[in-house]
């Protein structure tokens, strides 16, 4: 017995893709009518021998069992959708506006085994986004933590040592993924120093199953871009009390020539002192070992501040100024 289906989505922008298909027992064939924002002249394609498998795939989506009408009134325009589907005197006729059936990912890529060129789902959509956070912290024990974007899931899910936050992203997926693609698909690493720190570890999941994986710093400069898509996930998920990682690390300055200052803090004062550093990759919040006092006691301080400097602007004299000996590897900086 034949099957027939007539199928159209799109939205005003791009445009609608509709197609009619006839599936016999051993061969199909489909008729492209429209193909985005152009209507084009209709296209046939000679009847091609189908495997049972992939007709078993069809009937497997139970179509007949789909509601007729699918909409999202929380979402304005968007993707809108309408499918004819018979199969002898059985009759689906269905339609949504930004809301589908369960297994409606199934369908396209159903379709799109038959008819390829219209690509129903771009083949290097992101699925899943993972992002690993990792740096060392003050007292030198490693922060590792992890934020998930999963599309067949609808969740985002961020992980940190001692908590675990998940938020449901149905009704923003697009919003989420669209961000996510717009800077994954532009990224262009800049190099960096293997040694700086925090780092970030990205892998990403396309729709046709290819994995990509990235490993850069945890910077703007070093991720052009990242700003903005942090920002996105961190809009939607204004109540979360847990931060998403950590300020991201100011872009590279040029320390050519230049001096480092910092001004610190010891335990249990608000007081700042100054002192000079040739250590660059020391960060705000570092704990350091310092000199103090005229038998330059070694003593532990928080750093608060950091200045970059030619000689002739520095707030103090090169020569006459201590200078930070190293980060403080000890544990003994707890509850500062």
């Amino acid at each position: 017995m034949i099957k027939h289906i007539k199928f159209t989505v799109g939205n005003v922008w791009e445009g609608y893709k509709t197609v009619e298909v006839s599936i016999g027992t051993k061969n199909s064939s489909y008729k492209i009518l429209r193909n985005g924002l152009n209507d084009v002249d209709k296209k046939s394609a000679r009847a091609v021998e189908v495997s049972s498998e992939w007709v078993a795939e069809l009937d497997a989506l139970n179509i007949f069992s789909w509601k007729t009408d699918f909409c999202n009134a929380d979402i304005l325009d968007g993707t809108q959708w309408e499918l004819i589907y018979k199969w002898g005197r059985k009759i689906y006729h269905g339609h949504g506006s930004n809301a589908y059936p369960e297994n409606w990912e199934k369908f396209l890529d159903w379709l799109d085994k038959l008819i390829p060129e219209l690509q129903f789902v771009n083949r290097k959509r992101l699925e899943k986004v993972t992002l690993n956070y990792n740096r060392e912290s003050a007292i030198g024990y490693e922060i590792s933590e992890n934020l998930t974007l999963d599309r067949r899931e609808k969740i985002l899910t961020l992980d940190k040592k001692v908590s675990k936050h998940t938020y449901d992203i149905t009704l923003v997926e697009e919003k989420l993924f669209d961000a996510a693609q717009n800077f994954f698909d532009g990224l262009e690493v800049q190099e960096f120093n293997e040694l700086a720190m925090p780092k970030i570890k990205i892998e990403l999941v396309r729709h046709d199953g290819s994995i990509e994986n990235i490993d850069a710093v945890y910077s703007e400069s070093c991720l052009p871009g990242l700003t903005k898509f942090i920002d996105v996930i961190k809009n939607f998920a204004s109540d979360l009390s847990a931060e998403i990682f950590a300020p991201l690390a100011e872009p590279e300055k040029d320390l050519q020539g230049k001096y480092i200052f910092c001004k610190v803090q010891f335990k249990g004062s608000y007081k700042s002192y100054t002192y000079r550093a040739e250590d660059e990759t020391l960060a705000v919040g570092d704990v350091v070992d310092v000199p103090v006092g005229r038998n330059n006691d070694v003593a532990q301080a928080k750093i608060v501040e950091i200045g970059y400097f030619d000689e002739a602007d520095a707030p103090f004299p090169i020569d006459k100024i201590k200078t930070i000996i190293g980060k403080h590897i000890a544990d003994d900086w707890e509850n500062y």
